[in-house]
């Protein structure tokens, strides 16, 4: 059963690359812009924010066609879930400081060739903060005020530097001195600007006040957070079967589907929340799970066999934490999902008793572990283990919040702790999630 367990588990994160590999396929609702102004309405791949940079793959509306369109083609596009882009030269990206380097990278000085990019929107009005991420994964913020030909790239330096100690970091905030130059017209603003960090957040807020100073009755854009997060309730049921080795003999302990229920909540990026996201969740479930083996045993007196039978009985209750990262499958209506993960588990009641029943005569429940062996030291309360899962998503199936229907198992280390003995447990859970929030 074990090896049938971590071949699913092994299954579950073969499907996620295969899943991965087929992102070309992958559209969510959103328009472009062309030149003219025009908006066409349509579906967009939004691949990466790296790839979104550099080219928007449109299809029209009830087409198959994918089509490719370069910044220099375009005015911008967006997304349905609030994301927007529009096309800007911008200069090239100043490179990383150099280890070592004692003196500042330079910054690209005016006349350096221009690239044309599509740039995200975080703030808009008298002035925009634009941002975009490189090949390498850094994200570059940009500024272009109204009526500007071309943004200017908000820069912090990080260099090494000798002092008496040794070698320090030191780190120049350039993108200061250029958003009070750029921000002069309203000296209210600048007193902030000396606390303004190098962080989208705080970069957005700095921007959004200048605006307001220019502009005081201006609704400011609200660029849609960067991250999205999602809380979720968890109901089903749970089977289990214990895996109870001990010097003797192995006797496979079953429990049958008892309630579970749980809460979970699910952190993704915005953009690709639909493919990727990461879970952690809280369950709690009672179990009992029972089990009698039977075997002949020779007693000298009257010298014959007779049967003897070992009851187990395993009464748990857990709290049960499962970390995930789940990967769906785009769509409108049904979204399929793999996910894989760890489990940390608490047992609040933890009860393991043996009985015998010898020539139809029953002794008492005792503890499986005697006291003489250390059962006040036998028994494991934390818990690992190793889970993975597969379901079904319906984004927005009652009234606007989504509803899950998923199956999962588990494979433990158990709760004994003694040398000799396993109690191993392979969970099985079948469950419906409902989204309390609207995404």
């Amino acid at each position: 059963m074990k090896h049938a367990y971590f071949t699913a588990y092994l299954g579950a994160l073969l499907s996620i690359g295969s899943l991965t590999a087929q992102a070309q396929a992958r559209f969510q609702p959103g328009y472009l812009v062309r030149p003219t102004g025009d908006t066409v309405r349509g579906q967009i791949n939004f691949q990466s924010v790296r790839k979104g940079a550099q080219q928007c793959l449109f299809r029209a509306a009830n087409e198959q066609a994918v089509i490719t369109w370069l910044p220099s083609q375009l005015k911008g596009y967006g997304l349905e879930s609030g994301e927007r882009f529009i096309s800007q030269l911008t200069p090239l990206a100043a490179p990383p400081a150099l280890a070592g380097s004692t003196t500042p990278t330079p910054i690209p000085a005016a006349g350096t060739p221009a690239r044309q990019l599509f740039l995200e929107v975080l703030a808009e009005g008298a002035a925009s903060l634009l941002s975009y991420s490189d090949e390498d994964g850094r994200e570059h913020f940009y500024v272009l005020k109204a009526g500007a030909a071309q943004p200017i790239e908000l820069v912090q330096l990080r260099r090494q530097v000798q002092d008496g100690s040794g070698s320090r970091e030191q780190v120049v905030p350039l993108y200061r001195g250029v958003l009070t130059e750029q921000f002069a017209d309203c000296p209210d603003v600048l007193l902030g600007i000396s606390k303004t960090e190098f962080k989208t957040a705080s970069l957005i807020a700095a921007v959004n006040s200048y605006n307001a100073c220019r502009e005081p009755g201006r609704v400011a854009f609200a660029s849609p957070s960067r991250t999205i997060t999602s809380l979720e309730v968890l109901v089903g049921g749970q089977a289990s079967r214990t895996s109870y080795t001990s010097p003797l003999n192995s006797v496979a302990v079953p429990a049958g589907p008892s309630p579970e229920v749980g809460v979970g909540i699910s952190l993704g990026r915005r953009v690709l929340h639909q493919r990727f996201t990461f879970r952690a969740e809280v369950h709690y479930v009672r179990q009992v799970a029972e089990s009698s083996e039977s075997q002949q045993v020779y007693q000298p007196v009257p010298n014959r066999l007779v049967t003897q039978t070992y009851d187990l009985r395993f009464a748990t209750a857990y709290l049960r934490a499962p970390v995930l990262v789940r990967y769906a499958v785009s769509g409108t209506k049904v979204r399929p999902f793999v996910e894989v993960g760890v489990s940390f588990n608490y047992a609040t009641t933890l009860d393991a008793q043996l009985r015998m029943t010898n020539a139809g005569s029953s002794s008492k429940w005792e503890p499986l572990i005697p006291y003489q062996m250390g059962s006040d030291t036998a028994y494991r309360k934390y818990e690992f283990g190793l889970v993975a899962g597969l379901g079904v998503q319906f984004p927005g199936l009652l009234g606007g919040h989504s509803l899950a229907v998923l199956g999962r198992v588990e494979q433990s280390n158990g709760f004994l702790l003694i040398n000799g003995y396993n109690t191993s447990m392979l969970r099985g859970n079948v469950l419906v999630g409902f989204n309390l929030t609207k995404n």
